[in-house]
């Protein structure tokens, strides 16, 4: 994915420009420019964007954007049934070939049997089935692949009649009902692992976990009418055979060693967020054209479920013409252009995206910069830019967020050069939580250039705060209390001197650096530079206090809190012992402690899983046996108080999905190492995957897989309780990271399987026979069953009936990951931020593989 600066900004529409009445009309799409007068041609018009074509015919696979050319399709079918003409075969045979007669796809054809003459299929089909034997019969079997024409507009056969899929369906449900179609390939020794691949689908037709090698024999008697061979891989198979080389097995043997499947997921990882890889195009100072956009276009989308947002006032002053030119000042210093910036938002836009960031951080639980107290025509320039890129950036319209990120990288640029220009700088608090802001910001924005860059520069704003000593409690001064003789001026006086202690020489800064480090480390995989040992600083008070808009109702809020001078538990005591919140007074932030205190773990597990590769035994290398038994204290320990936690640390919390999918995580990469299994899907390249399949095979043996795709499988269960278009940055990508955990055990298991023993095969076929286990589900003594003993066929719930999947079904369990992000979102009215609409890319492409190659 590119970066905002290097995608160009969408060309003018010359329809739109013409003077008219579409320049005053109300609804704009800013995919294509148009404008519309009426809301329904406008909803009508996105719809033909998003090609979802929810209207299905009940008579063939045919879909529509929208109703009416659904009706005028089924007249078309209604008036052909009225008459006496029959459908068109999909295949005919060779007498009505011959004589140019109408044929029928059951075979033997009306024309035939009432000539009594014999129904031979076509010179055709019988040249290219004499081939596949040919084939079949030198290589004993087959990799190749079949490709069902879904979305051919022929009608099919009366033999395979089509599903029926209401309006109101999602297009994944319509997919999954053409899946259950019928289908058949020509007469071939079949090989189960291709059987359990493109034969059908095993969660359309109830495939059990060792099913692939229960497939019957494919007999010559199938109906081939619906299937297209995949010409190019046929026309490779029927080369011929290269001089010196008598033995066609071995020849599929090599085409299979160079064609590894390894290397197409590195593919899949270039086009993904992940990966960058750096152009000498790409630099700082592009993208100036995404500093424009249009505000009249942008009024007319910015609806319904934000409304909320962009109303409400959350600072005591607004943005004027001073804090713009300030801004553009700061533009023109930063930029390399020669060309003159064309156009720039106007104040109230600008004012707009300073509230919108606001309105999000006020539904988050680490709100850290305080809005009823920030004075935007006073604070220093980089935090206002910044500010206005992080409000912008979070709206999923594409032009307005190439112009937050656009912003938020003049105000990078610009702070840089204030920090070397003044080194006083990095003790001041605005400028700390501008650098932090920025960073914060860019390492979920789903732009390569700006991820990697905001990962590199993370370090700078936590060594500022440890070098003040924001981490230690030494540092920090008296706290502040309001007293009843207080005027109105003391009062104010109080007010502001509270908010910058409570903001920075107390720890709200500090605990939001300490949030996104260990975030980064989780999602980046990198070690994480600082931990909740380091933290000695007091505790954060509540968010009622903290959010008061003035200070006349700080001080009502503080007096009537009692506030005892004892002091408050340390964060690392908290972290040993959570029920010690429990006992926590109420005007302390209990939300927030809670939530820093099961980040905290992560730095212990990350721990635990580097000594696990250090001492990780190997040909050269053999492990003690006090170390085992070390390695494995460690983590059942490590385990039992993750779980503790989550049980206590959500009581009485108001936000305890976010708790809970932390803590599930960090279960879920203790039992199974995340970089592991990103590596294993390809991420590094075709060699670490190789390296990496066969340290996956020996955690099947365990129950350390089994216990991390339930931990998974709790994530995306989870998950589907966020609230509306709050699944996206931190919380999105645990949920890849589960998806992924799933779909490498449901690959891993598929090529067990295939290689398995009869003894192995025998086992695991009454293992199976223990019933499905929702892995997304509550837990049950059916879960925990196969946790421990491996009973059981493990799967995950699909579609609105939530029907059970098996975890071999890769393509399906990939495609219910990606519907908790889609059930999160309003596609109607939304689209998908750029990290989401990256991570559900690759999760598409890893769940389409060929898994006949593992």
């Amino acid at each position: 994915m590119d970066t905002p600066e290097d995608r160009a900004d969408t060309p003018p529409n010359p329809k739109r420009a013409k003077a008219g009445k579409d320049s005053d009309s109300e609804y704009w799409c800013d995919k294509c420019s148009r404008s519309f007068e009426r809301s329904d041609h406008y909803t009508r018009h996105l719809h033909s964007h998003e090609d979802l074509r929810p209207y299905r015919c009940p008579f063939c696979p045919k879909g529509f954007n929208r109703g009416d050319l659904l009706y005028r399709h089924k007249q078309t079918h209604l008036r052909k049934e009225g008459s006496s003409r029959t459908a068109r075969a999909s295949r005919a045979c060779q007498a009505c070939v011959q004589s140019k007669s109408k044929c029928t796809d059951q075979k033997p054809c009306q024309r035939c049997l009432s000539r009594g003459e014999p129904c031979l299929p076509s010179a055709k089909e019988v040249h290219v089935a004499s081939q596949w034997n040919k084939i079949s019969e030198a290589t004993s079997t087959f990799d190749g692949s079949v490709s069902i024409a879904h979305e051919d507009d022929r009608a099919l056969g009366a033999s395979t009649p089509p599903p029926t899929v209401e309006p109101a369906q999602h297009i994944e449900a319509s997919e999954q009902e053409r899946s259950d179609e019928p289908t058949t390939i020509p007469a071939a020794p079949l090989d189960p692992a291709f059987a359990v691949d493109c034969l059908i689908s095993p969660y359309a037709s109830g495939f059990a976990f060792t099913d692939a090698f229960l497939v019957p024999p494919v007999t010559s008697d199938l109906d081939r009418g619906c299937f297209e061979l995949d010409l190019e891989t046929l026309q490779t198979l029927m080369q011929p055979i290269p001089s010196g080389v008598h033995n066609l097995a071995e020849i599929g043997e090599n085409d299979r060693a160079h064609a590894s499947p390894a290397s197409s997921r590195f593919e899949f990882f270039k086009r993904s967020p992940w990966l960058w890889t750096p152009v000498h195009v790409d630099n700082a100072y592009s993208g100036q054209e995404s500093l424009r956009i249009n505000e009249k276009a942008i009024n007319s989308i910015l609806r319904n479920d934000q409304q909320y947002y962009f109303t409400a006032k959350f600072t005591p002053t607004v943005v004027d013409s001073s804090c713009r030119d300030r801004i553009l000042f700061m533009i023109y210093s930063t930029t390399h252009s020669t060309s003159p910036l064309q156009a720039f938002p106007s104040e109230s836009y600008l004012d707009r995206m300073v509230q919108v960031y606001f309105g999000w951080q006020s539904l988050e639980p680490a709100s850290w910069i305080h809005a009823p107290s920030l004075s935007v025509t006073e604070c220093p320039t980089e935090l206002l830019a910044t500010i206005i890129g992080a409000g912008a950036s979070s709206i999923s319209i594409d032009s307005v967020c190439r112009m937050g990120y656009a912003l938020q990288e003049r105000s990078r640029l610009s702070l840089s050069a204030s920090i070397e220009t003044d080194n006083s700088r990095v003790r001041d608090l605005q400028t700390i939580q501008a650098y932090l802001l920025w960073v914060s910001i860019s390492l979920w924005s789903g732009f390569k250039r700006n991820m990697e860059v905001a990962e590199t520069f993370l370090s700078a704003p936590l060594t500022m705060l440890r070098r003040y000593g924001c981490f230690s409690r030494a540092q920090y001064d008296k706290p502040i209390y309001p007293h009843p003789d207080d005027d109105i001026y003391t009062t104010e006086a109080k007010w502001h001197a509270w908010v910058r202690q409570e903001s920075f020489k107390r720890d709200r800064t500090a605990l939001f650096a300490v949030l996104t480090d260990l975030r980064c480390s989780m999602v980046y995989l990198k070690p994480p530079n600082c931990s909740v040992t380091e933290l000695s600083c007091p505790l954060p008070f509540a968010r009622d206090i903290w959010l008061a808009p003035s200070a006349t109702a700080w001080k009502g809020i503080m007096l009537s809190s009692a506030i005892s001078v004892n002091e408050s538990p340390t964060w690392l005591a908290i972290s040993q012992n959570p029920s010690l919140l429990n006992n926590l007074p109420n005007y302390y932030d209990k939300s927030l402690v809670s939530l820093v205190a099961i980040h905290g773990f992560w730095s212990q597990v990350w721990a635990y899983q580097e000594s696990q590769r250090f001492f990780r035994a190997n040909d050269q290398f053999s492990v003690q046996a006090t170390t085992t038994l070390w390695l494995s204290c460690q983590h059942e320990d490590l385990a039992k108080r993750i779980e503790v936690a989550k049980q206590t640390l959500i009581q009485d919390n108001s936000h305890p999905s976010h708790i809970q999918l932390v803590a599930q995580f960090c279960l879920m990469a203790l039992r199974v190492s995340p970089r592991e299994v990103q590596q294993f899907a390809g991420r590094l390249g075709e060699e670490e995957a190789a390296t990496t399949h066969h340290l996956l095979r020996e955690w099947m043996v365990g129950p350390e897989f089994k216990a991390a795709v339930w931990h998974a499988g709790q994530i995306l269960r989870i998950a589907r309780s966020v609230p509306a278009a709050q699944l996206r940055e931190f919380y999105a990508v645990l949920v890849y990271q589960a998806s992924l955990t799933l779909w490498a055990y449901g690959l891993v298991s598929i090529s067990m399987i295939r290689f398995a023993s009869p003894q192995l095969l025998q086992r695991t076929s009454d293992e199976a026979d223990g019933g499905h286990v929702n892995l997304d589900g509550p837990s049950t003594p059916e879960t925990a069953a196969f946790v421990m003993l491996g009973r059981g066929k493990p799967g995950i719930q699909v579609g609105h009936d939530r029907e059970f999947c098996p975890l071999t079904d890769i393509r399906t369990v990939m495609r219910a990951a990606c519907d908790v992000y889609r059930d999160n979102f309003n596609p109607e009215t939304e689209t998908f931020p750029p990290l989401l609409e990256g991570m559900m890319n690759l999760m598409t492409d890893l769940g389409n593989i060929d898994t006949a190659s593992f």
